[in-house]
């Protein structure tokens, strides 16, 4: 019910002119939030854990870590070294597990949607994503949105990922949203992890309770926002287009 009287106020305040049409950007996750991942990413972990570290973890332990990036998911029992491998071969042999899985990598074609139809309205789009830069490229051909996003930065572009704000304000600063803006700047995610680099921007904090963390653990970050339904998401974010007819 809380959900539904979020959109209705968000409707109304279109309505009365209170406040700006659309958000001045639109800056999207992608595990959880565009592709249903989290069990392929699970697997995978699991597999590199067994492999290199000789540790069993369990879902929970692993789903807690999807949204941050690789380079730390795999230095949570130390460094690859002190096992006899490398950084390299780690990735790899990730890597190499979640694209044979691959066909089950679900994308969520009703939140692409949402996202090609706010860079259709002119809204400066992008992706702020804890994959590394082999990671996004062999996902992004599978979601279809080249053409919708302007900029893509990934764990490898900044020193501090998520959690760390840097890649949304790095994102704000490629998309030419001044700072003036960047409050009314939109960042859209799944995990706990998204909800502190946004508030940690000074952006607004979205929430997709589809995702890796689930609703609970996301009320907890405080968002804004959290859609239980890409339908809700598309009025939320972009309820003007709605109330303008």
């Amino acid at each position: 019910m809380v959900t539904y009287i979020a959109v209705f106020r968000k409707w109304i305040s279109y309505k009365r002119g209170s406040v700006s049409m659309y958000p001045s950007a639109l800056i999207w996750d992608v595990d959880g939030t565009l592709t249903d991942s989290t069990a392929l990413i699970a697997e995978a972990l699991d597999h590199i854990y067994l492999r290199f570290y000789q540790r069993e973890t369990t879902y929970d332990e692993r789903r807690a870590l999807i949204g941050t990036p690789l380079k730390k998911q795999i230095r949570i029992f130390g460094e690859p070294e002190q096992y006899g491998t490398t950084e390299e071969a780690v990735f790899e042999a990730f890597i190499g597990c979640y694209e044979a899985g691959k066909h089950r990598e679900r994308i969520l074609n009703d939140v692409i949607a949402v996202l090609a139809l706010g860079s259709n309205l002119g809204i400066p789009t992008g992706l702020v994503t804890s994959k590394n830069r082999e990671e996004l490229a062999n996902t992004l051909p599978r979601l279809g949105i080249a053409s919708a996003i302007s900029i893509a930065v990934t764990a490898d572009d900044i020193a501090h990922p998520k959690p760390a704000p840097d890649g949304i304000l790095l994102a704000l600063n490629q998309l030419g949203v001044s700072l003036e803006d960047a409050h009314a700047a939109c960042y859209i995610g799944d995990t706990t992890h998204d909800m502190q680099a946004a508030r940690g921007a000074g952006v607004r904090l979205i929430g997709v309770a589809w995702g890796a963390a689930g609703k609970e653990r996301l009320t907890a970050e405080n968002p804004e926002f959290i859609a239980d339904t890409p339908a809700l998401l598309r009025e939320y974010l972009l309820g003007a287009t709605i109330a303008n007819g």
